[in-house]
């Protein structure tokens, strides 16, 4: 069963205008999930060839408008097939659990109703394509057979930013997570944004595939956490305008092997295909 991380968009907020902001879709057999939204991933995926009916989940790391800015379209692509195809055409409705940090669930909740995604006709809330789920760190998601997630915390904002966001968040500070997914045998750890390097350092156990973010970090800090880890494989994404690029990809290189990491070295670019 092939089993493939397929990069929709590889930039962060500072966008150089030739790549979409980070959002990552993984694939194995008959099944798919997201790793975060940031680029408009309604339209990249049917481009890529990734059938919407197989998106079991989206696995969100904070809401930073270049983690979760294409959810908005997805929610009406999916939320359309529901009420239309899938009701014309008989087949079963999509149902793909967004699964985030607290409030999740009360932001996903605003957009429905900014966008006049109403609870009618067809649509009713037992097939509403993306149920969201407010989870805390360690939580065990199960994705689908033989698919699971676990969300850690992050240090994406500091104590002080947090609670100074407190009157934006529902009066609760915002938190940032990053994950690590058991994929049929192949560990992924995925580092969302931190505030540390070493934020992903304690969950790097038996993972083959690390996908670390260079857009507040260097190439030789990353590489330090995954030299220590003895991670075989490390993807560097969400990249900074430094590491754009071929000239740029190449400086990430150079320095992620000045830390003494000797695995393999991968740095994204929109549309990049990685087996696992």
């Amino acid at each position: 069963m092939a089993t493939t991380l397929r990069v929709l968009g590889s930039t962060s907020g500072l966008v150089p205008g030739a790549s979409f902001c980070t959002a990552l879709v993984v694939q194995s057999g008959g099944d798919a999930f997201l790793l975060d939204a940031g680029a408009p991933v309604a339209t990249l995926l049917p481009q890529a060839g990734v059938d919407l009916r197989t998106l079991r989940a989206v696995l969100l790391t904070h809401w930073h408008a270049d983690h979760s800015a294409g959810l908005p379209l997805l929610l009406q692509r999916l939320w359309l097939h529901n009420s239309i195809e899938a009701m014309r055409d008989g087949v079963t409705p999509v149902i793909a659990p967004l699964y985030g940090p607290p409030t999740t669930a009360r932001r996903l909740d605003l957009l429905r109703s900014f966008y006049y995604l109403t609870f009618e006709g067809n649509m009713r809330a037992d097939n509403f394509p993306l149920p969201a789920h407010d989870v805390l760190p360690g939580a065990r998601l199960v994705v689908a057979s033989g698919i699971e997630a676990t969300p850690y915390l992050t240090n994406h904002w500091s104590t002080a930013a947090a609670e100074a966001l407190r009157i934006h968040n529902f009066g609760v500070p915002p938190v940032g997570y990053g994950f690590v997914v058991d994929v049929r045998g192949t560990r992924i750890a995925y580092s969302g944004d931190a505030g540390s390097v070493d934020d992903c350092t304690p969950h790097l156990h038996g993972v083959s595939l690390l996908v670390h973010e260079l857009g507040h970090f260097t190439g030789d800090e990353v590489g330090r956490v995954a030299a220590l880890a003895g991670v075989p494989r490390l993807l560097l994404t969400h990249l900074s305008l430094r590491y754009h690029g071929v000239a740029g990809a190449a400086l990430a290189t150079d320095e992620v092997r000045a830390s003494g990491y000797t695995g393999e070295v991968i740095v994204a670019h929109d549309g990049l295909v990685i087996p696992l």
